[in-house]
């Protein structure tokens, strides 16, 4: 199995009203409240990427390192009053960030989690099996205290782990350190892909024992641009590898994002869709156990941002198109969104529903974060405004969305 995740994921009294101005409904959903006390023990704040079966939790998270404070000047007053750190780096940001450890933590929803794991890193990715029995996660470590290099790219170190006893043990796999792993991608225990920087692509079929590296199709790479990543990856059910990635120029493709899939038993990528005039943000799939499934792109129309161009703010109308898994498929750009949205993710549950995941900065005060959702694959949309969100989750094969507001974790279903 494998295990796409992103990071924002009984809807009850409903109070549904026509948007004509926006073209779909807008809807003010109420979440159930899970557990006030998530993640609440692990120190410092923040759940990280979660997951929940049952009354389980499995999350990945990022921790910048515990300071203690004690405080001084109380005897001048309020204003004289200080805050001192008891760590003699503290004061220093580098080495601060240079602490910063990736954890995986384990636990039931009504009790204390556990760290199953923890290095040093200020980046990870993750895969697990269905029952989280195997699990594998790539960190990433920068040594922020030395001066950053003239061409920017401080070197990263990256390890490769992975557990066969849910977390109990752990096991290094042999991984070059300069190689960055974005991305773990895995069918089952054994089978999966590794995606990094450049962008390359690694596959396994042993556990990791061993890594082929697979070739790029068609301008996915680009010489001045070492760091250069997908814009979007999916594993489909049948272990089909899709990249989306934007072109300028591709033969007959003009200003266009072109999706590219591999076979598990294939040694080169062959063109699948082509998305005209827009840049993807997230491609998923439907899990269909057997025979055609959907893909669905999520897209801003327009080529990406131009971060030379200072008038080039990066805001462009958000748009959803799909296609079936079949051999030169029919691109449908199905709806296009409010142009005061930004749009973030896309999950694809079963039964028709979809949820994109967008932003509102257009109002005063913090961004908000919205959930669009639709329960007939995409033909009608409703909006929710979901405020300020920590981080989020959605269970693809219950319907359920989890979301996460300090300490309290709340979910509803579709």
């Amino acid at each position: 199995m494998h295990a796409t995740w992103h990071w924002k994921v009984l809807v009850c009294g409903l109070a549904a009203v026509v948007g004509l101005t926006y073209g779909y409904r807008k809807m003010a959903a109420s979440w159930e409240t899970v557990t006030t006390t998530f993640t609440k023990t692990d120190k410092p704040y923040g759940g990280g990427a979660f997951r929940i079966h049952g009354n389980d939790v499995l999350s990945l998270k990022t921790a910048d390192p515990e300071i203690h404070y004690h405080v001084v000047g109380l005897d001048k007053g309020y204003d004289g009053a200080q805050a001192i750190a008891e760590e003699p780096w503290a004061e220093d940001s580098g080495e601060r960030l240079s602490r910063s450890t990736v954890r995986i933590l384990r636990g039931k929803l009504d009790d204390n989690l556990t760290r199953a794991f923890e290095q040093r890193g200020q980046d990870a990715a993750w895969s697990y099996s269905k029952d989280w029995s195997t699990l594998y996660v790539s960190t990433g470590w920068m040594d922020y205290t030395k001066p950053v290099p003239k061409d920017g790219m401080s070197p990263q170190i990256t390890k490769l782990w992975r557990s066969h006893d849910s977390g109990k043990t752990w096991t290094q796999l042999t991984w070059p350190e300069n190689q960055n792993i974005g991305k773990l991608l895995f069918l089952d225990p054994l089978r999966g892909y590794a995606i990094g920087w450049g962008p390359h692509i690694w596959r396994t079929a042993d556990g990791g024992q061993s890594w082929q590296e697979i070739k790029m199709p068609p301008l996915a790479t680009h010489y001045d641009q070492p760091r250069k990543t997908f814009d979007a990856v999916n594993l489909g059910p049948n272990g089909v590898l899709r990249v989306a990635y934007y072109v300028t120029s591709l033969g007959e493709i003009r200003t266009s994002s072109v999706v590219c899939r591999l076979a598990w038993d294939w040694q080169d990528f062959e063109q699948d869709a082509v998305l005209p005039q827009q840049t993807v943000v997230d491609l998923q799939s439907s899990q269909e156990a057997s025979g055609i499934y959907s893909l669905y792109a999520l897209s801003r129309l327009g080529p990406p941002r131009n971060w030379d161009d200072r008038t080039d703010k990066g805001h462009r109308t958000g748009a959803i198109s799909s296609w079936l898994s079949y051999q030169q498929p029919e691109v449908k750009q199905s709806h296009t969104f409010d142009e005061r949205l930004t749009l973030d993710g896309l999950s694809v549950g079963t039964r028709g529903v979809l949820l994109v995941y967008a932003t509102d900065a257009t109002r005063d005060g913090a961004p908000h974060d919205f959930t669009l959702s639709s329960t007939d694959s995409g033909k009608s949309w409703k909006e929710t405004d979901d405020g300020i969100m920590q981080g989020g989750y959605f269970d693809a094969e219950t319907n359920t969305q989890y979301g996460l507001y300090a300490y309290t974790l709340k979910k509803r279903t579709f």
